[in-house]
């Protein structure tokens, strides 16, 4: 850790390398167990190898400069990022590749964008319009360099994207004749597709996603367009692109940590998890109810509320639900057959959103085992511009 801490990651340094000291953490406090994200890192990347897919993760799941290295190691291409300011604090920690995976309209973040890239850094954008292609190839002149630019297409999300073949060639040929930018191929990005829970029917949705996008490739093929890179998909759908062949890349994010948001998801279609919930957030009871139940000091300011409530866990056994009882509070729910926490026990808790929860982290705590082995540094925590 080379950024001063402060509060319960600060007091926790002096835990790191002691023995048992994942039980004795202060809290709330964000926990990566390491040896399930080793296991989520390896089977997402050979999952994608086997497919014939490259794998470009999601860094707006983790915000970690170190995750961004392991997923390299273990065979990605770099990230994407959903912010430049993302993108910016991960470029300062480190990471030379990414991709910023959404339109923007700031000219003061686009010439910060084109000096990351003169500084050394492969860094790709989308584009969905004229006038923002053409506002990055003017950066990019100015600072002698280079962006990649990819067309975002709007398969079905309606958020960003142009939405017909034609404006997709039209924005194609425009970006590939602009200098200071390299036409480098298309984002088709299926983000309604991901969450659908039944296998059967998240296919369905992911096939009917893989129509539109097929005529658009058709049409930038038969327009001398053809994208070298095709990226788009995510955790939910990873399987399916598979299948599909359209992708050329994944953009899965969350399966690192994963979330109560996810659990419901059958992956595969035989129902069971395949990633594992890695990240964690440790709380502490602090005292008991008039009605019995036992008070934790974590809430809403440390957890992200957009998904199902929290599982509990103690020493690995399931010992109940959160239900949420302000900023700073959660109640802890039994699970049958369990009685009321004592004061002063750290339990660890899934989190409903991975994405948003780490958001309100300076730190991971990196457990292995019962040990806090590391504090890992979240770069981009707050860097929501």
């Amino acid at each position: 850790m080379s950024k001063a801490l402060f509060g319960a990651a600060a007091l926790n340094q002096k835990l790191v390398g002691g023995p048992g000291s994942r039980a004795r953490l202060e809290t709330p406090a964000a926990v990566l167990d390491l040896d399930l994200c080793e296991h989520n890192i390896a089977l997402m990347a050979e999952t994608c190898r086997k497919a014939g897919l490259n794998l470009r993760p999601h860094a707006k799941s983790h915000k970690c400069a170190e995750i961004t290295r392991r997923q390299m190691a273990a065979g990605a291409l770099g990230n994407c990022c959903a912010k430049p300011g993302e993108l910016l604090a991960l470029f300062e920690g480190g990471v030379r590749d990414l991709l910023l995976s959404a339109p923007i309209a700031s000219p003061a973040k686009i010439d910060a964008l084109a000096r990351a890239a003169a500084a050394g850094g492969r860094i790709g954008v989308v584009v969905d319009r004229a006038d923002l292609a053409t506002a990055y190839a003017e950066a990019a002149r100015r600072h002698g360099t280079v962006f990649d630019v990819f067309v975002d297409l709007d398969v079905g999300l309606k958020r960003s994207g142009v939405a017909t073949p034609a404006e997709a060639v039209e924005l194609a040929r425009l970006v590939s004749g602009l200098a200071g930018l390299r036409y480098r191929g298309i984002q088709a990005y299926q983000g309604r597709v991901q969450h659908i829970d039944d296998f059967a029917a998240r296919r369905i949705a992911n096939q009917e996603t893989g129509r539109l996008l097929a005529s658009m490739l058709e049409a930038l093929r038969e327009a001398g367009l053809a994208p070298e890179i095709v990226s788009g998909g995510g955790t939910g759908s990873h399987l399916l692109d598979g299948e599909d062949r359209l992708l050329t890349e994944i953009q899965a994010g969350s399966y690192v940590f994963m979330d109560e948001a996810y659990n419901t998801v059958d992956m595969h279609g035989r129902g069971g998890p395949e990633f594992q919930p890695a990240l964690r957030i440790a709380v502490t009871v602090i005292g008991h109810s008039s009605l019995g139940f036992a008070i934790t000091d974590g809430g809403s300011k440390s957890f992200a509320l957009d998904g199902p409530p929290p599982r509990v866990f103690l020493n690995g056994e399931l010992v109940g639900r959160i239900e949420w009882c302000g900023d700073e509070f959660g109640r802890i729910l039994p699970a049958e057959g369990q009685g009321t926490l004592p004061i002063g026990t750290v339990v660890e808790c899934t989190v409903p959103h991975c994405d948003p929860t780490i958001n309100l982290h300076d730190v991971l705590h990196v457990v292995r085992g019962a040990d806090l082995v590391a504090q890992w540094p979240v770069e981009a925590r707050g860097r929501a511009d």
